[in-house]
């Protein structure tokens, strides 16, 4: 009787303590990556600006989702703009690596939240290739990317942007 109880509480232990991680190594593990770089762009003006973006990474079956804000400040016509840019992409990893190439498209709005003017909401659709890098054992990676941006109906404005950041 002793001998079954006593192989009880070890298996009973055992569940205990293994079924948490069998549960998280079956989760998504979003990560989190910081870009900078530059935006060409083509509004009430042309030009090139610095843009940045805190980007949030969701690793799903197939593809991966990613929510982005991105801010920039290009000079246009009337005057100089902040823009934010809250956008969804849906990106496909092309390989499952250390090194791993992807192709995502998505959308958001196109918001200036200061400038001369009107500050209303404009619908963005975008196109993305780029890669990620792991660094095995710290649980870091590095990020480079081109995006394309249509701004408006029918996409009378539009930027390139080309990043680089690190992830965690």
């Amino acid at each position: 009787m002793f001998k079954s109880l006593s192989r009880l509480v070890v298996a009973l232990l055992a569940g205990a303590t293994l079924t948490p991680r069998i549960a998280h190594a079956q989760l998504p593990i979003p990560s989190l990556s910081v870009v900078g770089g530059v935006s060409s762009y083509d509004l009430s003006g042309t030009g090139t600006t610095p843009f940045g973006a805190l980007r949030l990474e969701v690793p799903l079956i197939f593809l991966i989702a990613e929510g982005s804000l991105g801010v920039m400040r290009p000079s246009e016509g009337s005057g100089t703009h902040t823009y934010i840019i809250p956008e969804v992409q849906a990106q496909w990893q092309l390989l499952p690596f250390l090194v791993k190439p992807y192709i995502g498209v998505g959308g958001g709005l196109f918001r200036a939240i200061s400038g001369p003017g009107t500050h209303a909401n404009t619908i963005t659709g975008s196109a993305s290739a780029g890669v990620r890098v792991g660094v095995p054992l710290i649980g870091a990676g590095f990020r480079a990317e081109a995006r394309v941006r249509g701004i408006g109906s029918g996409f009378g404005g539009s930027a390139v942007e080309y990043t680089a950041g690190v992830s965690w």
